[in-house]
């Protein structure tokens, strides 16, 4: 379902180039009220301003078993209790796509992960779009160190405020800290300049671990090579988990809103100071 014509042509050349296992069948749709009133499974891929509208409305209208969203989640504090209220009188079970749980390397990483010692968790690099991508790293952060809470430091941010790749929406620039009170610490580090040394590393007690995502590899005392999955591949496994068990292996929903909520208050507050808005309530970020 797509309400851009264009992009159900486009949806249309890429299926039908993929071979037929057994019977194939696809129908598209420009509304919401043209789906069936009852889903198996349902995938929000939008951008995240009309987010909690489509999930309302697509509620209202459908019976859903299992609902994935994207990140970030709402621009708008007050959205995450609606959505949450929400979820919880239509019993719908929902997780988001935050997919580095799915990957082979973090898991291999939690297994030698010591959460008696403070996990500390670096990724340096230039322009890598702090604002969009910092709740992916919170997400994998938090599951490698098994904590509940967490404090979001902006002091290190630029006071700038930038345009995103993507149309209404913002992108900031600088250092973010994230702190746990096990003394657990995430550094995001990203510039449009970057001069300093590219890195993505996990120390926690004697382990290091150097990661390279792009190339597909760690190395933590040896190189060990995974073959980085793209997210086409990853929704097939996703639905498949889902629709064979009723669970899979993203965040749920409830336990990602209390990723989300700490990180929007502080990214709104430095938000709001640098633009001198005090009364803003949303923050324009995809």
């Amino acid at each position: 379902m797509d309400s851009s014509n264009e992009s159900l042509q486009i949806s249309k050349e890429r299926y039908d180039t993929i071979p037929a296992i057994g019977e194939k069948t696809i129908e598209y749709v420009t509304s919401i009220q043209e789906l069936p009133s009852e889903l198996d499974m349902v995938i929000i891929a939008t951008a995240s301003k009309p987010r909690a509208a489509i999930v309302k409305s697509l509620l209202d209208h459908s019976t859903v078993k299992y609902l994935v969203l994207e990140k970030v989640l709402f621009p708008c504090l007050s959205e995450y209790q609606e959505i949450s209220k929400l979820l919880k009188e239509k019993h719908v079970r929902c997780w988001v796509n935050c997919p580095r749980r799915m990957y082979g390397m973090y898991k291999q990483i939690k297994e030698t992960i010591e959460t008696s010692n403070p996990i500390y968790m670096t990724n340096a690099n230039e322009n890598w779009g702090l604002c969009c991508n910092a709740i992916h790293m919170i997400d994998i952060f938090m599951y490698l160190t098994e904590e509940k809470e967490f404090r979001v430091e902006t002091n290190w941010l630029n006071n700038e405020i930038e345009d995103s790749k993507r149309g209404g929406y913002i992108e900031m620039t600088g250092t973010l800290k994230v702190k746990t009170p096990n003394g657990s610490e995430l550094t995001l580090i990203s510039e449009n300049n970057f001069t300093g040394e590219k890195h993505f590393l996990i120390e926690n007690g004697n382990n290091l671990y150097s990661i390279s995502e792009g190339e597909g590899y760690i190395l933590h005392g040896k190189k060990y090579e995974y073959a980085m999955p793209y997210q086409s591949q990853l929704t097939g496994l996703l639905a498949d988990e889902l629709l064979k068990t009723g669970g899979c292996s993203l965040s749920p929903f409830t336990l990602s809103v209390s990723y989300h909520k700490p990180f929007i208050e502080a990214m709104l507050s430095k938000y709001n100071k640098i633009k001198d808005t005090p009364d803003n309530k949303l923050l324009p970020i995809t």
